[in-house]
């Protein structure tokens, strides 16, 4: 249960932070392209993989604040962040394959879905 606690408070704390960021991105650069989103998935790619392999390191047996950090905030701030470490960790255990297939069928099944959400909406 304190898990469950851990990942809920900090989703919170990520996803207020994203929505406060891509509020400012947008208010200082009101472009078309997502600026913020890419710049809030940079981040958090950066972050989790920074967070990930410190923790692997200095920190081996503190489960419950790696889920706090890693699936709480950085989960709740961005999903993209996960989609990266997954893929970097297939490829750096000697699957190519895999990693090139998680990039193909993420982007692909996540951009038809996005459409697919839209038209039934719509």
């Amino acid at each position: 249960m304190l898990n469950v606690l851990a990942v809920g408070c900090g989703g919170f704390i990520g996803t207020i932070s994203r929505y406060l960021l891509s509020t400012l991105v947008n208010r200082i650069n009101p472009v078309n392209f997502p600026v913020s989103t890419l710049i809030i998935n940079v981040i958090g790619s950066f972050l989790i993989g920074m967070v990930t392999q410190l923790f692997s390191n200095l920190y081996p047996h503190n489960k419950r604040l790696l889920l706090f950090l890693t699936t709480g905030i950085l989960g709740g701030f961005t999903t993209f962040s996960t989609f990266s470490l997954e893929t970097v960790n297939l490829y750096q255990n000697g699957n190519t394959l895999f990693a090139v297939l998680n990039v193909v069928l993420s982007i692909a099944f996540c951009l038809s879905g996005t459409v697919l959400g839209k038209l039934l909406a719509a």
